[in-house]
């Protein structure tokens, strides 16, 4: 009942109602993948929801603490055994493999993530939808920039090589509220934006709308093509430090 009001409250702090009101019977879920090794760590918004998939997922998640930390580091092996598919992380694939250059096939995509991918949640509590402010309020910025904090001092920890942020409110967040300095703006279409600049001397980008979607002009080249050669004209060292791993 703590953790129903926990999550509810949250929900109302930003006015969450309908699909995008945070599930409350569901494990939070903070991190993704082999955060002590993963170079490239993509940070999204909060865990989205499949009727389909996510009982399955929180049916083995909630078994025990050993088999939820099991479950979420090795996560893409977890999908990979049970033949999930998802719209999202088929589009990521076109990213990462332009971003490390390696010639993992499509359906060999939970490998890639496994070894050069790791998730971490802005919210760590699922959802249908989510939608935030384009102006927050005094608590909602305080949440906001308290969990920011928390995921950096986390990850910076195990020397990642490139830092992503998806979505809208990490442009609000960041850019608009000034959590980074010295940002490069780059339009990739007139509806779709990507910013860098450096977190604590790591090479980080800002898409301002989430990447995933077609309907904001951006295609499949450009994930696998336009936007990693941006990234690596941005920060020279990268593609070295990428096949390093």
């Amino acid at each position: 009942m703590e953790y129903k009001k926990k999550v509810d409250s949250i929900s109302n702090l930003f006015g969450l109602t309908n699909k995008n009101r945070l599930k409350t019977d569901y494990c939070p879920l903070f991190v993704i993948g082999k955060y002590q090794t993963a170079p490239i760590i993509f940070f999204g918004v909060n865990p989205g929801y499949s009727s389909k998939n996510s009982p399955i997922e929180e049916n083995e998640a909630s078994k025990s603490w050993e088999h939820y930390q099991s479950l979420y580091l090795n996560y893409f092996q977890y999908f990979s055994r049970h033949k999930f598919e998802s719209p999202f992380y088929t589009a990521l694939w076109y990213l990462i493999s332009g971003l490390t250059g390696t010639d993992y096939p499509i359906k060999r995509k939970w490998a890639l993530f496994d070894k050069y991918l790791c998730n971490l949640e802005l919210i760590p509590y699922h959802s249908e939808g989510i939608a935030f402010p384009t102006i927050l309020k005094e608590k909602q910025l305080e949440y906001l920039k308290n969990r920011f904090t928390i995921n950096i001092e986390f990850i910076k920890d195990f020397n990642p090589k490139l830092l992503i942020f998806n979505g809208k409110i990490w442009k609000t967040l960041l850019i608009n509220y000034d959590l980074t300095e010295h940002s490069v703006r780059a339009p990739i279409t007139n509806q779709f934006t990507m910013y860098s600049f450096e977190l604590d001397g790591i090479p980080s980008v800002l898409f301002d709308r989430f990447f995933q979607r077609h309907f904001r002009g951006i295609t499949n080249d450009d994930r696998m093509f336009t936007i990693p050669k941006l990234i690596h004209d941005r920060f020279n060292n990268l593609r070295e430090n990428l096949s390093a791993v």
